[in-house]
């Protein structure tokens, strides 16, 4: 019988904390440990993915990505890979350039939510070099 009333508290006592909530138009939803949904990225045909190895970074033309790209970190906020940045030089038009590789430290950032898809990373900044100078390049991703 105290079995029965402990319980009986419980329960009456959870629903007087919630009650306050409920009032004022919140929800309450349960969680567990891991539910949260990762950052991903969104590529060219509009699917999600996270840690990809191959990326287009440019959906109109195709002239810049990576490729090769092994993942140190990938968390909610950031995450940060190593690999090759391909880019088309565009010379003397784009048509007609070459691809040229680069390796690159990359680092997806600037968070973004949304309703369809979710919570979406935004910006690739990749950090390489040519001829000994080192270059930043920063990205948008496809949104």
């Amino acid at each position: 019988m105290i079995r029965n009333n402990s319980r009986a508290i419980a329960v009456a006592s959870a629903a007087l904390l919630i009650a306050p909530l409920v009032s004022l138009g919140a929800t309450v939803t349960p969680t567990t440990a891991g539910a949260a949904t990762p950052t991903r990225i969104l590529t060219c045909t509009q699917k999600l993915t996270s840690k990809p190895a191959t990326y287009t970074l440019s959906c109109a033309d195709a002239n810049a990505g990576w490729t090769g790209m092994s993942w140190t970190t990938w968390g909610a906020t950031s995450a940060t890979g190593r690999g090759i940045l391909r880019q088309n030089d565009c010379t003397p038009n784009c048509v007609s350039g070459k691809f040229i590789n680069y390796r690159a430290t990359v680092t997806l950032s600037k968070i973004v939510t949304t309703k369809k898809y979710g919570t979406l990373f935004s910006q690739a900044t990749f950090h390489y070099s040519v001829g000994g100078k080192a270059k930043i390049e920063v990205f948008g991703l496809a949104d």
